[in-house]
């Protein structure tokens, strides 16, 4: 991480917000409540500003593809209400961060008017792009020290004019890492911000305090498409800890570019999905909706608004207790993880979080049948027996760590013990 990366931002939850979905500022002012009850920190608003119009995709066009970083988009609401909305924010202890979209602009851009020579060329002289399939924008050029002065003044803006908290950046690799170098020193006199780079490229931690855990998510989506079994994503929890152990991690099962998670996976199963990710170390992320088991993937390019009221409500209470859990227990936020062996690999996740004798042990069956389990504790534990309390069930739950430190477990969908060993 950054050198002043507080340890802290490895254990906050972000809640992402589609504002154009959602109907507007003020409409997600509205339901920050219930977003600070579910048990949020932080606040990641998607792009909120103009969306450009020439090589529009969709009616609406990406809020990626920015006409100009410094003004909003109308259709969502005023600067007032924008002011107002951050305020009630931070009057609920919470943060706001931005969507920070500085590889790109939109092909009609304010800058492209006023600066052309801070776009890539082509060959023959025409704005270009890295992505060809990204026609509705076109790419910088980081070569023109001005442009990086005028994008960290614009960082600078929105932290004065409306005491933002952070920045996701998007694409992050995109963009040369001695911009945000550059832009962190810059902005480190301003106040304590939050650096998070849409990128599992390790040597962004230069300037970022999070990174994307596209590194483990691009497997588990290969795991889902049936292309490599689960022990292929089991095992590179065992890679990160070896290289990212005191690194934090964005942990997360959806996001805006990514399909629900519960389209994905069947329906029985999603609580254990669901409280498998509350059950890694790292900071952990949920897109707007996801809390209600939504099923259908936004659509960022057209009309699109969410209805809330026909989510699962009790679905949405079983992640408020998980996360209730994670801030109320130490071990959950601040142990040492684990991931144990098991003897059902390819159907099994089991993970041990420790910390000053207290511990904390999830297993997931994603069999459609309940299992006996064998975890082997890999000499943490021998020849004891563990007297644990189940969470969701809310029992007691007690288990025999035999002389070569395995135990057997029955289990339906999942189990979420913790126990103290003092």
């Amino acid at each position: 991480m950054a050198f002043n990366t507080s340890k802290d931002l490895g254990k906050i939850v972000i809640y992402e917000v589609f504002t154009r979905a959602y109907g507007g500022f003020n409409a997600v002012k509205k339901d920050l409540e219930r977003i600070k009850a579910l048990g949020v920190d932080v606040i990641w608003f998607m792009p909120i500003h103009p969306v450009g119009i020439k090589n529009r995709k969709g009616t609406l066009g990406s809020p990626y593809a920015i006409m100009d970083y410094r003004s909003l988009d109308p259709a969502l609401g005023s600067v007032e209400d924008f002011k107002t909305l951050i305020r009630s924010i931070h009057e609920m202890k919470m943060k706001a961060m931005m969507d920070t979209v500085f590889n790109h602009m939109s092909s009609d851009s304010v800058l492209t008017i006023s600066h052309p020579e801070w776009f890539m060329r082509d060959k023959n002289g025409n704005p270009t792009r890295k992505v060809p399939d990204w026609s509705d924008i076109v790419d910088f050029d980081f070569s023109n020290f001005d442009l990086g002065s005028y994008l960290i003044d614009t960082l600078k803006f929105w932290i004065s004019e409306f005491d933002i908290d952070g920045f996701r950046c998007d694409v992050a690799g995109l963009v040369p890492i001695t911009f945000w170098n550059r832009a962190r020193a810059e902005l480190s006199n301003t106040k304590d911000l939050i650096w998070l780079s849409e990128s599992k490229d390790p040597y962004l931690y230069q300037a970022f305090d999070i990174t994307y855990d596209y590194d483990s998510y691009d497997i588990l989506k290969e795991y889902f498409n049936g292309k490599v079994p689960l022990s292929n994503y089991t095992s590179n929890f065992e890679y990160q800890k070896k290289i990212f152990d005191d690194y934090a991690k964005l942990r997360f099962l959806e996001n805006h570019d990514q399909d629900r998670i519960a389209h994905i996976v069947p329906k029985e199963k999603l609580r254990a999905w669901t409280a498998m990710l509350v059950a890694q170390k790292g900071a952990l992320l949920l897109y707007n909706g996801q809390e209600y088991a939504l099923e259908e993937k936004p659509d960022i390019f057209n009309e699109y608004h969410f209805d809330f009221s026909k989510g699962d409500k009790d679905f949405h209470e079983f992640v408020k207790t998980l996360l209730t859990l994670r801030k109320d227990m130490d071990v959950m936020r601040d142990g040492k993880m684990d991931v144990l062996k098991n003897d059902l690999p390819e159907s099994t996740i089991s993970i041990l979080r420790t910390l000053d004798g207290k511990l904390f042990l999830y297993i997931g069956n994603f069999e459609k049948s309940s299992r006996k389990i064998t975890l082997d504790f890999d000499g943490k534990f021998s020849n004891t027996y563990i007297h644990a309390y189940e969470h969701i069930k809310q029992t007691p739950y007690t288990f025999y760590i035999n002389k070569d430190g395995k135990a057997i477990f029955d289990v339906d969908d999942y189990l979420f013990l913790s126990a103290y060993r003092g």
